[in-house]
């Protein structure tokens, strides 16, 4: 499937999803007052594997951030990773999986406002999922809300279909890991 990165500027997230009406039921958290637990059995619902090593050692990066969406219930309906780039010049989300685009905002605009409160960067870079059978949602919540046209593009090939829930990614990790 084809992915792409997009670019947006810190300011923009937070003007456009200061806290709405539709997410006020949701409840986020910082992963280390959640537990990782229920959060990879969500992302394996999502991907079709446990990544549960990997999301371990993912969410502790160096200067990353984890937070978890829960409803009223206190099921997992989304969680988002935000971490330096290389350049330290933009901040690195992915993945932002979620049940709804509501709760995606939401998150995105946790992740802005903590890049803010922080001053670490301008902008937050994501490659999201645009193919056919990707998340229209995901591609919505960029180019619509903010008039951004995708960047370079990402193919990723597999010898047979991947067993992953596209619709709930919202951006993945990066192009080399999904």
């Amino acid at each position: 499937w084809t992915n792409r990165e997009y670019i947006i500027p810190v300011s923009a997230i937070m003007q456009k999803y200061k806290m709405s009406e539709n997410s006020r039921n949701i409840l986020v958290k910082p992963l280390n007052e959640f537990g990782l637990e229920k959060v990879v059995l969500y992302d394996t619902l999502i991907c079709g594997i446990p990544r549960k090593d990997f999301l371990e050692k993912w969410t502790t990066l160096p200067a990353s951030h984890t937070w978890v969406a829960t409803n009223e219930s206190g099921n997992v309906v989304g969680y988002i990773v935000m971490r330096q780039g290389v350049d330290k010049e933009d901040m690195l989300i992915g993945p932002l999986f979620s049940d709804s685009i509501q709760v995606a905002q939401k998150l995105l605009y946790i992740a802005a406002e903590a890049t803010d409160a922080q001053k670490s960067a301008e902008r937050l870079r994501m490659c999201v999922p645009v193919c056919e059978s990707g998340n229209p949602n995901a591609v919505q919540m960029v180019e619509s809300d903010f008039g951004i046209k995708g960047g370079v593009e990402f193919v990723r090939m597999y010898t047979k279909k991947p067993n992953y829930c596209l619709n709930k990614m919202f951006a993945i990790c990066s192009p080399g890991f999904g």
